[in-house]
């Protein structure tokens, strides 16, 4: 392929998924790309596929594209966003301690959530299609078997991973599959980063189940919460598996543990909820009573008596409050100068690498 100027090589990678990287300088905005290019004209659909996905997202866990290449009218190469730093599966970052694991996990998760929010499946999510540079921040990369959620992801024969790839898509000759299958290879890879090992009947074909108690004993040191999501995402039925976001909204609590802060106010009154005062109690003569607690993770209802509402609707004992809501004390069915009404909003800090 006949290179434009402004791109002068640097070093030659190899390859990844189906096509052939190297390494450029881009002459123009002084910055090394990544730039894949074909392999074989039998795989150009795999390439079209990949530039389609990294086109339509933006997300600071996903590598990014910058430009395209064509040749004689046909699209011969990408350009795109060059991590300096080694694959997960040959670094030892994730291993150094439960914070680095746990913020490697989180990285991934937003990653493939905004992969999925962009309405594609990356089908080959593993260590080595991950990157982390020397911050610590970690990007997903290869769409080289990506497809669209909206067309009905389908393929013929196996694709993907032995060890990583889901048992639906062993299934038969002609496979359907869903973002699921992302999410059953995050759950692989989170027990991979622990020790660089995955249990033998991972690597069965089809993969065999894992039993409760296997899963349990392998994120022992996690958190049960943490230990239950991880459990579904490695269920052999796709539709048990959480989504991607769950995922990531939960080890994002726990990763800003301590450090949320809600404010209710009434009447240019602030009644504020955090690490330092963690229980408020919200009331209306006799009408109704709530009280909300932090446990470090969220806001939930910790009491309620009367004529309680969020958001128009009766909470439950236990229930987590809303990050943006309405809190009303006292029934429709009141005059309005006999209700209350608070508003509740929760600020959430950016979770730091």
């Amino acid at each position: 392929m006949d290179m434009p100027n402004r791109y002068q090589l640097i070093s030659a990678c190899g390859s990844g998924g189906f096509g052939s990287v190297s390494i450029y300088m881009d002459t123009h905005l002084e910055r090394r790309v990544a730039i894949k290019t074909i392999l074989s004209e039998g795989e150009k659909r795999r390439l079209v596929d990949e530039l389609q996905g990294l086109m339509s997202l933006r997300s600071n866990h996903v590598v990014q594209v910058f430009d395209v290449i064509y040749e004689d009218g046909n699209l011969s190469g990408i350009v795109e966003e060059f991590v300096d730093g080694e694959d997960l599966q040959g670094s030892n970052f994730p291993q150094a301690g439960n914070p680095n694991y746990l913020k490697c996990l989180w990285q991934i998760s937003k990653g493939l959530a905004d992969i999925h929010a962009a309405g594609i499946i990356h089908r080959d999510v593993k260590p080595n299609n991950m990157k982390i540079d020397d911050k610590g921040i970690v990007k997903v990369f290869d769409f080289g078997l990506s497809r669209s959620i909206e067309h009905g992801a389908h393929t013929r024969g196996f694709k993907g991973t032995f060890g990583f790839a889901a048992p639906e898509l062993f299934a038969s000759d002609h496979v359907e599959f869903t973002p699921a299958v992302d999410v059953y290879a995050f759950g692989v890879t989170a027990i991979f980063l622990l020790n660089k090992n995955l249990p033998r009947s991972l690597l069965e074909v089809p993969p065999a189940p894992l039993t409760e108690e296997v899963v349990r004993d392998i994120f022992s040191h996690l958190d049960d919460p943490i230990q239950d999501v991880l459990l579904r995402c490695l269920s052999t039925f796709a539709e048990v598996r959480p989504s991607m976001e769950e995922v990531y909204r939960l080890l994002s609590k726990y990763l800003l543990l301590d450090r949320h802060q809600a404010i209710a106010t009434y009447k240019d009154k602030y009644h504020y909820l955090n690490s330092g005062n963690k229980l408020i109690s919200l009331a209306l003569n006799k009408i109704g009573s709530l009280k909300i607690e932090y446990n470090g993770l969220g806001f939930y209802v910790k009491d309620r008596t009367g004529e309680v509402y969020i958001n128009n609707r009766e909470p439950n004992v236990g229930e987590e409050i809303p990050g943006s809501c309405v809190v009303s004390l006292g029934s429709a069915s009141r005059e309005y100068n006999e209700r209350a009404f608070i508003t509740f909003d929760v600020s959430n800090p950016e979770v730091v690498l």
